[in-house]
């Protein structure tokens, strides 16, 4: 009778430890599991959130210490948001080297600006946003190609908000063009730059942009010049250029003063 509840007291008692190794062994596994996951949270943070310019080092758009949490075509990225902070502007970042690209939208917030020089290329996924938050300085093209995979969206925010973009040189594509009838902001093309809309369905409101509220206008606005709306070089899409407004020729102006010579002989 003792043994046998020696023997079943041991056996008790080395089910309890088995029990108690097994228990310690799935918390030392659960532990390991949760100190991995929040290891990869800190690795991944960077990789998974929106990025800041804040132009610590330079202008150049393509320096990763230029940026707040990466760059923007780091894969995982989210927006990117030039001058977030709306103070203290760093300098506008500059785009003069090829193949750039971002993962989500651009957004220039209060302030904050942007240039594409010649031999600089930047490719957008998305939207790019001006006037949003505030005033954004001059989204600046004088060469290279800025390309948009979505809305060239202009102060959405309103209210006043300006947000324009000068093209002076080189090209700009977007899918989509829109401004904001309460904002200020506008479009300007000069010299040899260009806009071009791949979808024809931009055209109605590019009319209007261009021929009504005069959104659009070519060298400042100024006399003698007109923005060229261009729908035959690429059939389907919509190039804007600048274009001088042809002066009458002396001819043409010798001709018109004998014309009215004529008329005033004849009547007298």
């Amino acid at each position: 009778m003792w043994v046998g509840q020696i023997r079943n007291k041991t056996n008790n008692d080395s089910t309890r430890i088995g029990i108690m190794k097994k228990a310690m062994k799935s918390s030392r596994q659960s532990m390991t599991r949760l100190s991995a996951f929040f290891f990869t949270m800190a690795l991944g943070a960077s990789a998974f959130g929106d990025v800041y310019w804040n132009g610590g080092t330079s202008s150049d758009w393509s320096n990763p210490a230029n940026w707040v949490n990466g760059l923007p075509s780091v894969p995982g990225a989210g927006n990117a948001v030039i001058n977030p902070w709306g103070i203290a502007a760093p300098p506008a970042p500059t785009v003069s080297t090829l193949g750039n690209t971002t993962v989500g939208q651009v957004y220039l917030a209060t302030g904050g600006g942007l240039n594409v020089v010649s031999g600089g290329q930047l490719s957008i996924a998305s939207d790019l946003v001006t006037g949003m938050w505030g005033s954004t300085l001059t989204l600046n093209v004088s060469g290279g190609e800025l390309n948009i995979g979505g809305y060239l969206n202009m102060g959405p925010g309103g209210s006043g908000f300006d947000g324009d973009i000068s093209i002076s040189g080189g090209k700009v594509t977007a899918q989509h063009l829109t401004f904001s009838p309460a904002s200020t902001a506008g479009m300007d093309i000069s010299g040899t730059g260009s806009f071009v809309a791949p979808s024809a369905a931009n055209l109605a409101n590019i009319n209007y942009w261009v021929n009504s509220s005069h959104t659009i206008t070519a060298n400042g606005g100024a006399l003698g010049w007109e923005v060229l709306i261009d729908t035959t070089t690429l059939p389907g899409s919509v190039i804007l250029t600048a274009s001088q407004v042809p002066e009458p020729s002396a001819f043409a102006l010798f001709g018109l003063g004998a014309a009215v010579l004529g008329l005033i002989r004849r009547r007298s």
